[in-house]
């Protein structure tokens, strides 16, 4: 059996006649790119960069972010190479679905006319007090106004599903309902989830309800 043929490059062959690597003596500057002779006269050159994110990085890291909103935290800006480029990440809203519970004697002030009327933003649970050009029920005069006009009556004494109050804000919406002690209203808050009113008090600065959003 021949064995003169030329036998390919292995792992841990050395030939003393190929140049070998030596460092730099101490106090030498090293340069940003440092380059060492290889096996075969082939030159590797090696770039000193201190790299935090290389791009193919990104792309696993954004898909990873819409599964979990820490992931989505970290990965809202992400520093690129040693020049220091910032990626800010397009990540959507984590917001979560409303709570369902219940609130009971949540009161709004009425508006006599002679100040703006207080708004509520009915999103949260309970409900607050509305940022400025928000969307917002509030009270003016005898009537539960809406500012997006997403407000349906509801004629039942049976509470309505969330499939019910869609379907009356879909059909029938409108921007004011007449306050009436007993009355039900259905809504849309302003990220479209639907919830209901019962207005349980009325006096003459204020309106007593309950609510809740539906599941």
């Amino acid at each position: 059996m021949n064995t003169d043929r030329t036998r390919g490059a292995q792992l841990g062959d050395h030939d003393s006649r190929d140049d070998a690597f030596v460092p730099p003596p101490t106090g030498t500057h090293h340069s940003a790119n440092q380059t060492a002779t290889a096996s075969g006269s082939a030159r590797i050159t090696q770039k000193n960069t201190q790299l935090k994110f290389s791009v193919p990085v990104i792309g696993p890291l954004i898909g990873m972010a819409y599964a979990h909103p820490l992931i989505a935290g970290l990965t809202a800006v992400a520093v690129v190479g040693g020049g220091g480029a910032a990626i800010s990440a397009a990540l959507p809203d984590s917001t979560s679905s409303p709570s369902t519970a219940l609130v009971r004697g949540f009161v709004m002030e009425r508006s006599d006319g002679q100040k703006a009327p207080t708004g509520y933003d009915f999103t949260s649970t309970p409900p607050v007090v509305a940022d400025p050009g928000a969307d917002a029920l509030y009270l003016q005069g005898g009537f539960l106004m809406s500012t997006n006009g997403k407000l349906a009556s509801w004629g039942s004494s049976v509470a309505p599903t969330a499939e019910d109050c869609r379907k009356a804000v879909a059909e029938d919406p409108s921007r004011e309902a007449a306050v009436s002690v007993g009355y039900a209203m259905c809504y849309l808050d302003r990220n479209g989830d639907p919830g209901y009113l019962t207005i349980t008090a009325s006096q003459t600065d204020s309106v007593t309800v309950d609510t809740a959003h539906l599941g």
